[in-house]
């Protein structure tokens, strides 16, 4: 399965949504890393890198299939230009069940975790669409710019082979 492009009305959509968010709005939508301390998404956007995020549930038979993929891809490039990052929506009530799925699937990525409809928020805000269900993958390109969002699995290399086609096409 391949990674579908943005469309550029959704880009569009979802960077004023964003502009309008600041910072301050994602922190409240309650995002905190697996050890309960607070977290910003953007502090994970980097200038330099691609983000893969995964949306994931420790519930979902699909994620703990594409969790150890996706703790690989980010193994080989950790000090590259690709970094991974998850979100669980499972809330902080199952935060031992999420953190123990991601320990038992090797997910060496950080991994932030929210209210189910926090994330769906998030991601509708960085989308203009409803979140679908999990996994879903976001794809952002150095500096932040959403380049793709595909609903169920990607194999990481799917993710590479289209990183790979978009550095190849901007310059």
């Amino acid at each position: 399965m391949s990674i579908r492009p943005v469309k550029y009305g959704w880009v569009a959509l979802g960077l004023l949504a964003l502009i309008g968010l600041g910072q301050t709005s994602l922190a409240e939508d309650g995002f905190t890393d697996l050890e309960g301390e607070a977290a910003q998404f953007s502090d994970y956007v980097h200038e330099d890198r691609w983000l893969v995020v995964m949306i994931w549930s420790w519930t979902c038979p699909i994620c703990a299939n594409e969790m150890p993929g996706q703790a690989r891809l980010h193994d080989r490039h950790k000090d590259g230009r690709l970094a991974v990052l998850g979100i669980s929506l499972d809330g902080p009530a199952a935060v031992m069940e999420a953190w123990g799925f991601a320990e038992e699937r090797g997910a060496t990525f950080p991994n932030l975790i929210a209210e189910g409809e926090a994330v769906a928020r998030f991601f509708y805000q960085q989308t203009g669409q409803p979140l679908r269900g999990t996994p879903t993958f976001l794809l952002y390109a150095p500096g932040g710019e959403l380049k793709a969002v595909q609903a169920g699995p990607v194999p990481p290399e799917g993710i590479e082979a289209f990183i790979k086609s978009q550095e190849n096409t901007d310059g």
